[in-house]
């Protein structure tokens, strides 16, 4: 499996760039030729290539909302409260701003919310706000209450490890509350946040959570650097976020647990199929004990992902301002970022990488899918789209374009752009 790669040429930390950003990359002729060879050769991959298509122009510009800065639990290594980014912000606390400003998200052509902060099951005024105004979204929660029947987006709860685990990480109560809560509840799905204390946990968690029916991927811990700063200094335990962890006995994946991790998670994607949307491909990418992403070696920064804040991707705080902070997990040391959302929306677009053969292929095919298992609904219309709207595209295409321009239609079209109006340039989705 590749890893990600592309320039190493990096925007300022803090900048919104609109120009295109380094993770995404200009597409080649040699792609869409090798794709076309590939469907011709296995023809049912072509229904499934339409549909990660069609993913890729859902996340054509998403926007992160931290709903909140209150949370019902402290838990340690938090990514939200383990570093300082959270206090630039004073939260905004009149629902008709929050109403006007979601709605300018909207008129703005934002087509995916991911709603997180702390706690966003806390606002839930805010959350029913903002699917009104934006159709498709995920909701990151702790799952220890009860999201509103009327909020139509995936939910998303986090699970730290087995009922005494998490009672030591989290609170006691939360494994189980969490899962009581979301049963039966179609739009919840699990993310096992795999750390080094808890990879001999995956396989009974994944029991107890088939047993409730909730779909289950993996997360990988990824640390903030305030976090590594403290293991780094042997820093004192404190009554919050870092109450357990030493230099000596931390959560950090190292080489030998990224491949335990692995090699566990694998076995579990085979025994609980019709559960486990998590997949091999995915899996082998988030465990390479060499990193996901190129890191401009002066800022620390990561230059090709698809989190970072630009054009199509931005970040707002609770004060409903743009971010200015590097990414949308801005406390996260980018080196050792693995974490699942964030690695999903930057393979998306990173196709060029996975022609090298039909195999390949196949596991960026794996990949898109596993993003939208996760992020949208079983009833989104993304999962109707069949091989049939390959020629409805490439026909909408060239009606725009220049005369005889099929094969560049083809070319755009395979790689996520369209035309905005006749004679523009085409951007990418």
């Amino acid at each position: 499996m590749p890893q990600i790669t592309g320039s190493t040429a990096a925007s300022g930390s803090g900048d919104t760039n609109n120009d295109r950003p380094p993770n995404f990359v200009v597409p080649s002729r040699e792609t869409a030729r090798r794709v076309q060879a590939f469907i011709a050769e296995e023809p049912a991959l072509g229904p499934r290539y339409a549909r990660a298509k069609e993913f890729r122009r859902i996340l054509r510009q998403v926007s992160n909302f931290d709903v909140t800065s209150r949370c019902n639990l402290r838990c340690e290594g938090c990514f939200y409260f383990e570093g300082d980014d959270y206090k630039q912000a004073a939260e905004q606390e009149d629902l008709a701003i929050w109403r006007a400003f979601f709605e300018d998200q909207a008129k703005r052509g934002v087509t995916f919310a991911s709603l997180a902060g702390a706690e966003p099951a806390l606002e839930q005024d805010r959350l029913e706000i903002a699917n009104h105004c934006i159709p498709r979204g995920a909701i990151f929660t702790n799952g220890t209450i009860k999201i509103r029947t009327s909020i139509n987006y995936s939910i998303v709860i986090s699970i730290w490890g087995d009922p005494e685990t998490t009672g030591t990480f989290r609170g006691g109560g939360v494994f189980w509350k969490a899962l009581k809560t979301h049963k039966g509840d179609r739009r919840a799905r699990a993310l096992f946040m795999v750390h080094a204390k808890n990879i001999g946990q995956i396989s009974p968690v994944t029991r107890i959570v088939s047993d409730f029916g909730i779909p289950l991927s993996f997360n990988y811990f990824s640390p903030t650097s305030s976090y590594l700063a403290k293991l780094a200094a042997n820093a004192k335990n404190d009554d919050e976020f870092f109450r357990i962890s030493s230099r000596e006995d931390n959560f950090l994946l190292t080489a030998d647990a990224l491949e335990r991790a692995r090699d566990t998670i694998d076995d579990i994607i085979d025994l609980y199929p019709g559960i486990v949307f998590h997949t091999h491909a995915f899996n082998r990418v988030c465990t390479d004990p060499a990193g996901l992403y190129d890191v401009d070696p002066t800022t620390g920064i990561a230059t090709n992902c698809g989190g970072r804040n630009f054009q199509w991707h931005q970040s707002y705080r609770v004060d409903l301002r743009p971010s200015n902070a590097k990414c949308c997990t801005p406390n996260v040391n980018c080196k050792d970022c693995r974490l699942n959302a964030v690695a999903l929306a930057s393979l998306l677009f990173r196709l060029e990488r996975f022609v090298g053969s039909i195999a390949e292929f196949r596991d960026w095919l794996d990949i898109c899918e596993q993003y939208g298992r996760s992020n949208l609904l079983d009833s989104d219309p993304a999962w109707r789209i069949d091989g049939a709207d390959l020629a409805r595209q490439t026909d909408a295409l060239c009606s725009v374009a220049a005369p005889n321009c099929r094969d560049e239609a083809e070319r755009v079209r395979d790689h996520g752009w369209t035309p905005l109006t006749a004679g523009e340039p085409a951007r990418m989705f």
